[in-house]
């Protein structure tokens, strides 16, 4: 279907006339030919009927892909929602980059399915060098951009503990640089936290847990009250889990906040998998 005609429904729907929308963007006669799917316009113009829309492009497609996300869209969705210890749900989605992929190349999809074997791999032979080679590819190409945009940092926080610890370290510091350049924009903060919280398991599995702790409490301090309860409970935990290291006493007092805030939100599965990493990394 013609992305006009999609156009159409919405501004219909917002009790738009042509008129309305297309003041000082198009010519009226352009738009209605538009909107009939006999020519087509510009993509500044269409990104400008949009914004008088007051729709994003992400959310036009998802409404004109009858309220789904187009097939690339679902699959890249579907990576960065995934929690990568259910081998049922990476086989799935590594398969579901193989269809596509049989398809029609793309770079992207391809780097899921190199993401997905990777962790695959890591659950099977528990040899992070065997993921690490695998991932090898994605890190080559990104390193050539001279700048990454918001998809290329989620992918790169994906695979940041596959990275040397003085690797991620840097690499983290060049993200979250990188996404100050997006000031309020949607998620560039929460992709901040994410690369830090990762970084600082990163860092407790390399015993560095002073530096670790630095980290969650810097993070603490400035974003606390921005964090959702998932994040702001894996915080708590992460800091009981250095302190008791550094320390040398259990620190009950955090674990137990991260249980509570996750007993609110019935997060059962949750708690459980943070109890767990607490245990672990404390044994």
């Amino acid at each position: 279907m013609y992305l006009g005609k999609d156009l159409k429904k919405i501004r219909k729907n917002r009790t738009y006339s042509q008129k309305n929308i297309t003041s000082s963007i198009i010519s009226q006669s352009t738009y209605s030919k538009f909107e009939a799917g006999i020519r087509d316009v510009d993509a500044s113009i269409y990104l400008q009927l949009l914004q008088r829309l007051n729709i994003s492009g992400e959310e036009f497609d998802y409404v004109r892909n009858g309220y789904n996300y187009e097939r690339k869209s679902n699959l890249i969705h579907t990576l960065f929602s995934l929690n990568y210890n259910h081998m049922g749900n990476l086989h799935k989605l590594k398969q579901q980059t193989i269809d596509f992929l049989e398809e029609q190349h793309d770079e992207d999809i391809k780097r899921i399915y190199l993401i997905c074997e990777a962790f695959i791999q890591i659950h099977n032979t528990k040899n992070i060098e065997v993921a690490q080679n695998i991932v090898v590819p994605i890190w080559k190409d990104m390193s050539k951009y001279e700048q990454w945009y918001l998809n290329d940092i989620r992918i790169m926080n994906t695979i940041l503990f596959l990275f040397p610890v003085d690797i991620a370290t840097e690499l983290t510091q060049t993200v979250v640089a990188r996404l100050d350049t997006y000031k309020d924009f949607q998620d560039a903060e929460r992709l901040k936290l994410a690369f830090k919280i990762n970084l600082s398991l990163l860092l407790i599995k390399n015993k560095d847990y002073v530096k670790a702790l630095t980290i969650i409490v810097d993070s603490l301090q400035r974003n606390k009250k921005n964090m959702d309860y998932s994040l702001l409970s894996l915080h708590f935990s992460r800091e009981a889990i250095c302190r008791t290291n550094i320390q040398k006493k259990k620190s009950t007092e955090l674990l137990e906040k991260a249980r509570q805030l996750l007993r609110l939100y019935d997060d059962y599965d949750y708690w459980e998998r943070i109890q767990q990493e607490f245990d672990y990394y404390t044994s």
